[in-house]
């Protein structure tokens, strides 16, 4: 496989950061089954000591400050801002939780669908039919995955962004349009 292509890794957390998404993971957890309090303080420390030690990827940032498909023009961090959250009110809100885990994980997606994905572009680089290739892959592993047509837009303009595809946008639209 050609090494121009990103791998796709989860971040290496410290001993410090997995204590921080545990307690963070427990305290959702604790949130949506009992409808406890949640204080997202965990979560606020966890995403203060990832961008501290600059762990997290520019492209994984960059998905929530600039203006995301479907967003009409605004990033998922400026809806979280127009709603009232602003600095670590926003780091400590349960629905930045999703993003934090991007930041930590990468795309939710399978790690044979990540590699099939990358596997077409080292192959097919540069090649005219490419984008077919890649759309027919995405339309078939959103259907095999059984994945909301939502969600599976969302995660496979990520993985096209994060393996620098310049057509991220016809990689979104190839998800939204696979039939269940």
């Amino acid at each position: 496989m050609s090494t121009n292509i990103p791998e796709i890794k989860p971040i290496q957390l410290t001993p410090e950061e997995t204590v921080l998404r545990q307690q963070m993971e427990a305290e959702l957890s604790e949130f949506l089954c009992r409808r406890g309090s949640y204080t997202g303080k965990a979560a606020c420390r966890l995403y203060k000591s990832l961008r501290r030690r600059n762990a997290i990827l520019q492209i994984r940032i960059d998905d929530f400050t600039k203006p995301y498909p479907g967003g009409h023009g605004k990033s998922h961090q400026a809806v979280f801002e127009k709603n009232g959250c602003k600095g670590d009110d926003i780091f400590e809100h349960t629905r930045f939780v999703p993003y934090l885990r991007y930041f930590m994980d990468g795309p939710v997606l399978p790690a044979s669908t990540i590699e099939g994905f990358r596997r077409i572009l080292a192959e097919d680089l540069g090649t005219n039919d490419m984008m077919d290739q890649l759309c027919k892959f995405v339309r078939a592993e959103t259907r095999r995955l059984q994945l909301e047509r939502s969600e599976a837009r969302k995660e496979f303009w990520r993985l096209a962004q994060e393996l620098g595809y310049d057509h991220a946008g016809t990689i979104r639209d190839a998800a939204g349009s696979a039939g269940k």
